[in-house]
């Protein structure tokens, strides 16, 4: 399992298609945005490389300006405890 979050940056009058965009992302919620383009964004997938594509792919749309990995948690589910 893998938990990103990322601050993305969207040019603020592109902010409804970005997250139009962002709902055909699997794993992937906005958690909190404001009036000058700056969103949370959470990513929540079992696969690190899924992870890693979608924050490459996110930082290449159209209307992004930047995105800033914040927090990364990966634990491995199947090491027996």
């Amino acid at each position: 399992m893998t938990i990103c979050s990322l601050v993305v940056q969207v040019r603020p009058e592109h902010m409804e298609k970005v997250n139009q965009s962002f709902l055909s992302i699997d794993g992937l919620e906005v958690h909190a945005q404001t009036p000058d383009g700056k969103m949370i964004v959470v990513l929540d997938h079992p696969e690190r490389e899924y992870c890693s594509q979608v924050m490459t792919d996110i930082s290449q749309m159209p209307h992004i300006m930047s995105t800033s990995l914040v927090y990364e948690y990966q634990e491995d589910e199947d090491i027996d405890n």
